[in-house]
């Protein structure tokens, strides 16, 4: 072939490319799935895309790097499936460049999950040795799981999700796992979520022999869960159960009760970015390390206790810029050292909603280590009634705070009001129960602080 065949024939070439470009023609070898299988749990390995016709209630699960899986619409349904689109892989392989788009997932444990096989096993220092990478689940919707919606696993890194509605989902709308890191959340719709697993409505309890009735707090939009260096960016978060954006380190939760699921959680929620987020109608905004008074007593932990139920929590040096919230009753609340709090913008229409707390009642009170350094500035709040929004609890220590502002008036940083806590982690309240129904009144409510007097 001469030299210059070659090169037309090249050209055109690169002409037929961009023109399947134009059309949208960017998956030629994907493979159709047709309705005769939607019953069947499948696994697929290569681009696929699904007959949207009809529903699809047995699951699919991806185990195969390069790979782009389409709904195209269809529907995933289920009442009693465990995962609806499982991502997985051992340990001792990789997965890249998976796409999961266009998907609706209805019903499942967790509608999504992505998993490394023999996770808690793997050595310290070795965790991301076959790390997953350019991983990303877009354009779906995913409603009414009975657990989390979306599971993002321990280890597990280099995942995005981006423009997903997720609601209902009976715990967390999304977990990030002890251990996972360098993940994106980008402009999802994250609401309704976390009334099933210890919801409000309660439910029957044993313990020791005694029947009790136990009201729970329900869970979070976002749970970051010793997850680090993530990026939490212009996501739509309103009407969770306990909250939008809870940063933590699991306590080693199950250690002798669960030991088939228990491994060491052996790191904190640390270096997350926290950006360009809306917050609205939610008891708890970002809550940075949510459990650190919080009473584990009868979570069965592996961490060392200080006081009986009480360990120490993690999540340091995390960012939270730029966010909105609007009828938050706590914006953001900040119990670990190192939080870098700035340009946040808090709109509400009741005195009692406080903009930023900082501060933790038992490390300060009998380990003598109130939080420290953190950087607060630069904060916007619209309050109506609440003239001091940034409040201290229980102490704080070199704490830097400048050219905050309540309705565009610099204010100050003073003492603010104890905040009401829960007998127990997850527990609203509990009630001795003769039966399985629940006792005549409804769920408790804590009551909300007063109004605080300005700063002097």
């Amino acid at each position: 072939m001469s030299k210059s065949i070659f090169i037309r024939l090249l050209a055109l070439a690169m002409v037929y490319i961009a023109s399947a470009d134009e059309r949208g023609v960017s998956e030629p070898a994907s493979h159709l799935l047709e309705c005769n299988q939607a019953e069947a749990r499948l696994t697929i390995d290569s681009s696929t895309r699904l007959d949207p016709s009809c529903a699809w209630t047995g699951g699919i699960e991806i185990t195969a790097s390069n790979v782009i899986f389409d709904c195209q619409g269809a529907r995933l349904v289920t009442t009693d499936g465990r995962i609806g689109i499982l991502i997985t892989a051992p340990v001792t392989a990789s997965l890249s460049n998976i796409t999961v788009r266009n998907c609706q997932v209805e019903g499942f444990l967790n509608n999504v999950r992505i998993t490394r096989q023999g996770f808690r096993n793997l050595p310290e220092g070795k965790e991301y040795d076959h790390a997953f990478s350019d991983i990303m689940v877009e354009d779906s919707t995913f409603l009414n799981s009975r657990g989390a919606g979306v599971f993002i696993d321990g280890y597990v890194s280099g995942v995005t999700l981006r423009n997903l509605h997720i609601e209902g989902s009976g715990s967390t709308g999304i977990y990030l796992e002890a251990g996972s890191k360098d993940n994106i959340i980008e402009r999802n719709r994250i609401v309704n979520n976390g009334y099933g697993v210890n919801g409000p409505d309660g439910r029957p309890f044993r313990f020791a022999g005694i029947s009790f009735w136990l009201w729970g707090t329900g869970r979070e939009g976002l749970a970051i869960d010793g997850s680090r260096n993530n990026r939490i960016l212009n996501n739509h978060f309103a009407g969770n159960s306990a909250g939008a954006i809870f940063l933590y380190k699991n306590c080693g939760e199950y250690e002798r009760r669960r030991p088939e699921n228990w491994f060491r959680r052996r790191y904190g929620a640390d270096g997350n970015l926290i950006e360009g987020n809306t917050i609205e109608g939610e008891k708890n905004g970002v809550w940075i390390a949510s459990r650190m008074s919080e009473n584990t007593l009868f979570m069965d932990c592996s961490d060392s206790a200080y006081l009986p139920g009480l360990v120490l929590d993690h999540a340091r040096d995390n960012v939270v810029r730029d966010n909105e919230f609007r009828d938050v009753t706590y914006g953001i609340r900040v119990e670990d050292d190192g939080n870098i709090i700035v340009d946040n913008r808090f709109f509400g229409r009741a005195a009692t909603q406080q903009a930023v707390i900082i501060g933790t009642r038992f490390r300060s009170l009998v380990l003598r280590k109130p939080v420290a350094n953190t950087i607060l500035t630069g904060n916007q709040s619209f309050i109506a009634g609440n003239a001091n929004p940034y409040r201290w609890v229980h102490g704080h220590r070199d704490t830097q705070d400048a050219e905050n502002t309540s309705f565009d008036r610099t204010v100050g940083f003073c003492e603010g009001n104890k905040l009401p806590r829960h007998p127990f982690l997850f527990v609203a309240d509990f009630e001795l129960a003769d039966s399985g129904k629940p006792p005549a009144g409804g769920p408790p409510e804590l009551p909300l602080p007063e109004s605080l007097l300005p700063c002097q």
